[in-house]
């Protein structure tokens, strides 16, 4: 994996920061560690902190804030990146100025200056870092998904759909996006390529996107052969216009498939636009 770690680590490096002369260039290399493989982020962190340390250098070098610097190099909606994708719905400014507001960052810094300045040998620190992380794959042929939705007599729903539960949520997520029906009558299957082939990895925070709208393709398909019968009659429950829907013998199962639209990066030249869009955050620390 180690083209794609770098690939993202050189998309991310420039954080959430307007840097107008910015060249990167990445190398990978054997060497005679053994191979690991990439954990969360999958590049985009190392990217990252190498910004991060920039900042620090010079707010280091100017006697300054390191929140001053970040502050006055924020990037703005309609922002270039050096891959020469256009930065569209910023939220960053507005989640920073929430952040330090929520947890009265001029006082917390106060605080550690004067330990710092009673403790000669013990000290703390304080951080604002903010974030921005590029969805979803940068492999064009990674964005597409698939899921499987059954709905039965009773009125319950079975979705069957390529990604991988691990805590996250996924399964819940994708369970509300089916039927306004309750989630108690809506039952995930365990994820298995005889049911949902080709998946593509759970992963780069796209999963909750990608499978959701699958999901979504999928009902809405159900929900088109139903809205004849639906129309005709005034129904209870959801129950009662299935069980119509069955009498009149219409398909109550369907695959549905997703692409995330408008991607392409072109490694020759450099530029492109690998990203669907971007989420910001800033932590304190």
């Amino acid at each position: 994996m180690s083209l794609a770690v770098l690939e993202r680590a050189m998309f991310h490096s420039d954080n959430v920061y307007e840097i107008p002369n910015m060249r990167i260039i990445g190398k990978v290399c054997f060497t005679n560690f053994p191979s690991n493989t990439a954990f969360n982020g999958f590049g985009g962190v190392q990217g990252m902190l190498i910004t991060e340390n920039w900042i620090h250098r010079i707010a280091l070098e100017l006697k300054m804030s390191p929140d001053e610097i970040k502050e006055t190099n924020f990037q703005q909606a309609g922002y270039i990146s050096h891959y020469g994708q256009q930065l569209e719905h910023c939220t960053l400014h507005q989640l920073w100025n929430e952040l330090k507001l929520s947890c009265d960052f001029g006082k917390a810094r106060e605080r550690v200056d004067l330990f710092n300045g009673h403790n000669r040998w013990k000290k703390r620190g304080i951080a604002l870092v903010p974030t921005k992380f590029r969805i979803p794959f940068t492999i064009k042929h990674m964005n597409q998904a698939g899921a499987l939705v059954h709905v039965y007599t009773d009125g319950t729903v079975l979705v069957t759909h390529g990604g991988v539960e691990m805590g996250q949520g996924l399964h819940t997520k994708v369970a509300q996006v089916s039927f306004n029906i309750p989630l108690s009558s809506v039952f995930i299957s365990d994820t298995s390529t005889d049911k949902v082939p080709n998946s593509s990895p759970t992963a780069a925070s796209a999963s909750s996107d990608m499978y959701g709208a699958a999901v979504l393709d999928a009902c809405e398909q159900i929900k088109a052969r139903m809205e004849p019968i639906a129309s005709r009659n005034n129904f209870n429950s959801f129950a009662e216009l299935v069980a119509a829907c069955y009498a009149e013998r219409i398909d109550l199962s369907a695959h549905g498939f997703y692409i995330t639209p408008d991607i392409g990066f072109d490694w020759k030249t450099g530029k492109g636009k690998p990203y669907r869009y971007f989420t910001h955050g800033a932590c304190i620390f």
